[in-house]
């Protein structure tokens, strides 16, 4: 989820797409298509350099794609409610009829207790929950999504990308 690329656009054959920070190599999103996907890419939106939609012709319905770099642990609770915010925009203005499929690195923890939140996690996550990951748990509730890679076993080194030294 961390491009780390300036600016925002398409390379020339448009088959990655990317939004970042406008000065700075932080932060930044992309989404990589195959010639499939590009093919029914309808359109894309670089919303930030943490959000990044796009739009496809999925036939028999329209999906969208929101692909996110959530801030860490080290952001301040204006920069989390800023960030949910434009996730907040960026959902109001999706048709109400399209697949709706959000990625990305959250930067949360939601833990593997479900007790209260069968409806939006599966008893495979990871860690201990944070604040970061009840945060997340309560914006699942209330847009009635499910944080999928939950929902299945697996091998612990498969439930995170990147060590961090806590």
């Amino acid at each position: 989820s961390e491009v780390r690329w300036t600016g925002k656009g398409e390379i020339p054959n448009g088959d990655f797409l990317w939004s970042g920070e406008e000065k700075t190599h932080t932060r930044g999103v992309g989404l990589l298509l195959s010639t499939q996907a590009k093919k029914a890419l309808i359109g894309y939106n670089p919303v930030s350099s943490r959000i990044i939609t796009a739009r496809f012709d999925a036939t028999p319905w329209k999906m969208t794609i929101i692909h996110v770099y959530a801030p860490t642990s080290l952001s301040s609770e204006e920069d989390i409610e800023a960030f949910y915010g434009d996730i907040e925009m960026v959902l109001s203005k999706i048709d109400k009829k399209d697949v709706i499929i959000l990625t990305g690195d959250w930067n949360a923890k939601i833990g593997t207790d479900n007790d209260d939140w069968q409806s939006v996690m599966g008893r495979y996550g990871y860690g201990d929950r944070n604040e970061r990951g009840e945060r997340l748990l309560e914006f699942a509730t209330v847009h009635n999504f499910y944080i999928c890679n939950t929902r299945f076993e697996q091998k612990p080194s498969r439930k995170w990308t990147w060590a961090s030294p806590d």
